[in-house]
């Protein structure tokens, strides 16, 4: 049977684009030749896959970041930026068409791939490439069904019609998302807004194990951190705070937050954004973010990890001593806390966590709601009380959290409905 050779264009922003390479390691296990498309600086979120795959079956294109006024010069991913810079760099990635567009007309007929897997936010430009190759062009949500179909029942969405309309004009969408978890959704994308009714669930993607790792500079290497997890000897009995690539705390939020670990007197790790290599661009907060207060380290040195930087998530998260996870519950966070099996304390803060947190908090009853959005200020009090009970063997969100995360490992084992999808889907690249 014929593999696909498959061009892969990622969105760059590590919540879209690491669950994307993830999705890449799945078609590449299946026997797919794959072309990644990246801008220099995103070139090292690529390490993990070329150290697992060979040059012949994984290739990769590096094309010069496009220019625009509104981004500062050396910043090539969201993370980088305020979420509302978000339609600046999409603007800016549509400088992308031409040079993809004069690469592939070098290629021989024989070199030129089968399909585009893009990014479904790049997915207007990305059309016009597909079109003019005569290429499928299928896109990759990072998020799950229950969020696309609310997205797109808005009326008012602004710059997202466009992505929309798109996306939905394409040859297929792929979700991260398992259909035992929200059947009721993808049927509703299936049927009410797509026009083609390809959808493939293939979630919850894992995290690729390589030896290169996935972050950046770290305060800590990997390996103290699992030491100081080992030093651990009761399961769940620590608390993960992260709030993703995107969030930083003010700080009062900081202060907040640091007064409720220590008035709860769990064990927890901590992992705060860097501000020194914070890029101003308007989002009014200052360089003192997510800074911890004064003396607080040292006060709780026997009880706590502060990481500052990148932090081994996977890792930390699947630990038979973390039991349950403080997050802003960005999608790719909570598949991971589920995956982990911990139970998530939600903090929403922007896009789609408000989402997230009605379906997983609200509907589903396996995650507590902490915080409510961005500039919220939690109670220290009410929350360290949250965060001790949260370590509890019969916290009740738990029981059902590991009920939900039984039915997501079967659905990636082999003969699995996310299984099958990937098989599906690597079959219908060649048709």
């Amino acid at each position: 049977m014929k593999k696909p050779h498959v061009l892969v264009v990622p969105f760059p922003q590590s919540g879209h684009m690491l669950p994307h390479l993830d999705l890449t390691h799945q078609l590449l296990l299946r026997g797919a030749t794959v072309t990644v498309l990246v801008t220099p600086k995103s070139s090292p979120y690529l390490e993990p896959l070329r150290s697992l795959h060979s040059p012949e079956h994984f290739k990769t294109l590096i094309l010069p970041f496009p220019s625009h006024p509104s981004i500062p010069p050396g910043v090539e991913t969201l993370q980088q930026l305020p979420l509302q810079a978000l339609p600046h760099m999409l603007e800016a990635l549509f400088g992308l068409h031409d040079p993809l567009v004069d690469f592939l007309n070098r290629q021989p007929p024989s070199d030129l791939p089968d399909v585009i897997l893009g990014g479904a936010f790049l997915s207007p430009w990305i059309n016009k490439v597909a079109d003019a190759f005569s290429l499928k062009a299928i896109y990759f949500l990072p998020i799950n069904a229950h969020t696309i179909s609310l997205l797109w029942s808005e009326e008012d969405r602004g710059f997202f019609d466009e992505l929309e309309t798109a996306t939905t004009a394409s040859y297929g969408l792929v979700v991260n998302t398992f259909y035992e978890l929200e059947p009721e959704f993808v049927e509703c994308v299936k049927t009410k807004h797509l026009t083609h009714h390809r959808i493939w669930t293939v979630g919850p993607l894992l995290a690729v194990k390589a030896g290169a790792d996935r972050g950046g500079q770290s305060s800590l290497p990997p390996e103290k951190v699992l030491a100081w997890l080992e030093t651990c000897s009761e399961d769940n009995s620590v608390v993960y705070i992260a709030f993703g690539s995107q969030i930083r705390l003010t700080v009062e939020q900081t202060a907040a937050l640091a007064a409720a670990l220590e008035t709860s007197g769990v064990r927890f790790i901590w992992a705060v954004r860097d501000a020194a290599k914070k890029v101003n661009s308007g989002d009014n907060s200052g360089d003192d973010v997510d800074v911890i207060p004064e003396g607080f380290e040292e006060r709780v040195k026997d009880k706590g990890l502060v990481i500052r930087g990148w932090a081994p998530q996977t890792m930390i998260l699947e630990h038979r001593a973390v039991g349950s996870y403080l997050t802003h519950l960005g999608w790719g966070s909570a598949l991971e806390g589920m995956v982990g099996g911990v139970v998530m304390l939600a903090w929403p803060m922007q896009a789609d966590h408000f989402k997230n947190a009605k379906l997983l908090v609200d509907d589903l009853g396996v995650a507590v709601r902490v915080g409510e959005n961005k500039d919220s200020v939690p109670d220290s009090g009410k929350l360290a009380g949250v965060l001790a009970d949260s370590v509890k063997d019969d916290f009740p969100e738990r029981v059902r959290l590991m009920k939900l995360r039984e039915k997501g490992m079967e659905a990636i084992k082999e003969g699995g409905s996310s299984y099958n999808c990937l098989d599906d889907l690597v079959a219908e690249m060649c048709v």
